[in-house]
């Protein structure tokens, strides 16, 4: 594989949170819509912010050990997941069908990036 085509991994990563950020601020704005209260949807913005900023910087300063970092930002992409379950679960009496819709597709989403990077890191 080629190593700068290797970095382009982050950059989907980034470009992936940088959709989370957008769609999170639309359930934000339409609470009542979705369902998830704002303090939640707050908390998954810094998340999915912080995840944007490490993949960008990951993709732009191009460290060698690469796979390292791969490989943190896949068990973050899955920490982030384990803590929107928990969170939707712990919401489900106030979330909308939508609400509901949105979530499982975000986690189906970040967990198949997350076993991609985890694949990608162990290739040699």
């Amino acid at each position: 594989m080629e190593l700068s085509n290797t970095y382009k991994i982050f950059l989907l990563d980034a470009i992936g949170a940088l959709v989370s950020i957008a769609l999170l601020f639309l359930l934000y704005h339409f609470e009542h819509f979705f369902g998830m209260p704002k303090i939640e949807i707050a908390i998954f913005l810094c998340i999915a912010t912080a995840l944007f900023l490490y993949s960008t910087t990951i993709y732009i300063i191009k460290p060698k050990q690469w796979r390292l970092y791969l490989k943190i930002i896949a068990v973050l992409n899955i920490s982030y997941c384990i803590l929107t379950i928990i969170r939707v679960l712990q919401n489900l009496d106030n979330l909308s069908i939508y609400g509901i819709l949105y979530f499982i597709g975000e986690i189906l989403v970040i967990f198949a990036l997350s076993a991609y990077e985890f694949s990608m890191a162990r290739k040699q």
